[in-house]
């Protein structure tokens, strides 16, 4: 700066104000020019900075995608390994070919799984912090936005099967004993008479069918899931594989 000031005293001494005026020119622009420069600097390394936050972001989804297929997946598979049992069981019932032992072999699986539980920590916090707007794939922000929804969505009907569930156990506890225990005080023609009972009582049919319907409806929507859920998995991989290129 005390160069300039000299040069410009000497200009104005030297040679007039037009040559000043041309230097003051210059000199603005040079002003200018390193503005703009360092401007530049800093945008690129907030670009570097965004960029390593954005990939660390992506790793982590990713990381947390996988275990919540796991986990929706291992209640799923539950869910479906049950229904072709809740269908045989209807089946038998309906064509009167019941007995205790249906009933007791039945009622010793376990067929209900409660909820699926995702992990969201992750996600939770890129949107609380809104770090989210650093992933630059509009696509997978849009799935990622909505999967709160989607998780929401199965969880009601969780709830619903929960429910359906306790309905059925409840409507056969309140005639039958737990098959788990051998009650000394029932004997085989007692069970058997009750189990008749049970088997012919309209409530617990219905309770029955509803379980089964609910069971089938959680099954479709977390097939929904797991679609949305592959999706951002498939982009989650493609955006840090290319980054790694």
């Amino acid at each position: 700066m005390k160069i300039f000031r000299r040069v410009r005293k000497k200009l104005i001494e030297d040679r007039g104000v037009k040559d000043y005026l041309l230097y003051a020119i210059g000199e603005i622009l040079l002003v200018m020019i390193g503005i703009l420069l360092a401007l530049q600097v800093n945008n690129w390394n907030q670009h570097r900075i965004n960029h390593k936050k954005e990939t660390k972001a992506l790793v982590d989804l990713k990381n947390e995608f996988d275990l919540n297929r796991d986990r929706i997946m291992e209640k799923q598979n539950l869910r479906k390994s049950i229904a072709p049992e809740i269908e045989k069981y209807v089946s038998s019932i309906s064509s009167n070919k019941t007995s205790y032992e249906a009933y007791e072999v039945f009622h010793s699986k376990a067929f209900m799984f409660g909820m699926t539980n995702p992990s969201n920590g992750v996600i939770d916090a890129l949107i609380s912090s809104g770090e989210i707007a650093l992933i630059s794939n509009d696509t997978l922000k849009y799935y990622l936005a909505d999967w709160k929804n989607q998780l929401e969505n199965l969880y009601e009907n969780e709830q619903i099967l929960w429910e359906a569930g306790l309905s059925f156990i409840g409507s056969a506890s309140s005639n039958m004993p737990n098959p788990s225990v051998q009650w000394k005080d029932w004997d085989n023609a007692r069970l058997e008479n009750a189990a008749k009972d049970l088997l012919d009582n309209i409530q617990y049919r219905n309770n029955l069918i509803g379980f089964d319907g609910s069971n089938d409806i959680v099954i479709a929507e977390c097939r929904d899931v797991l679609s949305v859920l592959e999706k951002i998995l498939r982009l989650l991989n493609e955006e840090i594989k290319g980054r790694n290129n």
